[in-house]
């Protein structure tokens, strides 16, 4: 591999991109885009197509002409790359380089980056080490105390949380995680109505809990165990139905005039894709109540829209979602609160982390993860 390049291993808990000052990813540009290593760029030394065309040669005529014609491929494009991102780095520049599985492809261009002279870093295993070391530390999640912020669609349980962050609690914000509100009409316009890949959430999940203590809690909102399209980590879900519970309750006024600002895009600019989604609750409120909904919005009456969707679909829907998620509401800490003003939720937040991010002994911590491994290599254990 040469004096220049040294191993370095993502999965290790000391392992921090933000010490490298270029992450180079070097495979095809759909999988960078599905799934990578925080702050990496795609430095792709084979695009899409040409991957495909090598891999089509190498089946179907030979290896030895798939390398070929890779290696050509290759040296093309590694040039591209210098021009682009290495032309105005200074020697002292620190580079670490990946793919799948730690082969050909990030060998290529760590050879060169090391031979012009920067510091350069390759992954043994690739991608799929990496990958590996995240779904482990997911599986450590129910290792954590939780406290949940629930509460029904429109009391801001989203600037709760931002809230508690910015006073220093440990927060995590599922939905902002996975670019989604959490309900059919949950798309955020501010990322063009997509969502992450699994793979993706994921890795947002694994970047900001590996930071955290387990000696103090972590705030979290009382989500269903799916947020859109992806699917909240096994045991970070179990660690959150274990969790004690803040249920907010706010004004149905307030509730309307937090939910119009959050989804203005419904009012504007996106009345056809409101009226789509209304479409689909068809079949949980009735073809009826659905036309009512359509005239409010036709007529632009969206204090009274906004009320009776609430009233007549997310307020029951929220009751379905609780009881499936095994949470007892009825158990849960009220907190009423007379608006979604930024001074009443301030001065919530402050007894919120008063009352409970206390943190527990560290010998406590340690023997509840303790217990949590032993439960996992117990159910990965072959049966006897």
């Amino acid at each position: 591999m040469g004096p220049r390049i040294r191993k370095v291993y993502p999965d290790d808990p000391s392992f921090e991109p933000a010490d490298w000052d270029v992450i180079c990813d070097v495979r095809s540009p759909s999988e960078w885009a599905e799934d990578h290593v925080p702050l990496s760029i795609s430095a792709p030394v084979l695009d899409d197509d040409e991957r495909a065309r090598v891999g089509t040669i190498y089946k179907r005529e030979s290896p030895f002409l798939a390398k070929k014609v890779g290696a050509s491929l290759v040296a093309k494009n590694l040039s591209k790359i210098i021009d682009a991102h290495f032309a105005h780095r200074e020697k002292d520049t620190k580079v670490l380089v990946y793919c799948w599985r730690g082969g050909e492809r990030s060998l290529s261009l760590a050879h060169v980056l090391s031979r012009i002279g920067f510091t350069v870093g390759i992954v043994p295993g690739g991608y799929k080490r990496y990958r590996a070391g995240v779904l482990e530390f997911l599986r450590s999640m129910d290792g954590f105390r939780y406290h949940l912020v629930a509460g029904k669609t429109g009391c801001a349980k989203g600037k709760m949380l931002e809230t508690l962050e910015a006073q220093g609690a440990q927060v995590l914000d599922l939905e902002v995680m996975a670019q989604h509100r959490g309900s059919v009409l949950g798309e955020d316009p501010e990322t063009k109505f997509s969502q992450p890949s699994q793979k993706a959430f994921d890795t947002r999940l694994w970047e900001k809990a590996r930071t955290f203590d387990r000696t103090r809690p972590i705030f979290v909102e009382g989500e269903s165990s799916m947020i859109g399209k992806v699917q909240i980590p096994k045991n970070t879900w179990k660690g959150m139905r274990a969790g004690t519970v803040t249920l907010l309750e706010v004004p149905m006024a307030s509730r309307v005039k937090w939910i119009r600002a959050g989804y203005k895009h419904f009012e504007t600019t996106e009345v056809p894709r409101l009226i789509e989604k209304l479409n689909v609750l068809v079949q949980k409120v009735g073809r009826k109540k659905v036309e009512e909904w359509e005239e409010m919005v036709a007529a632009e009456r969206w204090d009274e829209f906004v009320e009776d969707i609430l009233v007549n679909h997310y307020d029951s829907a929220y009751g379905e979602a609780a009881k499936r998620s095994g949470r007892d509401d009825a158990a849960a800490e009220f907190l009423m609160l007379p608006d979604t003003e930024d001074e009443t939720y301030a001065a919530a937040a402050a007894e919120l982390i008063r009352k409970y991010d206390v943190s527990v002994p560290a010998a406590e911590a340690e023997a509840v993860e303790t217990e949590t491994e032993t439960e996992a290599e117990a159910a990965s254990a072959p049966a006897r």
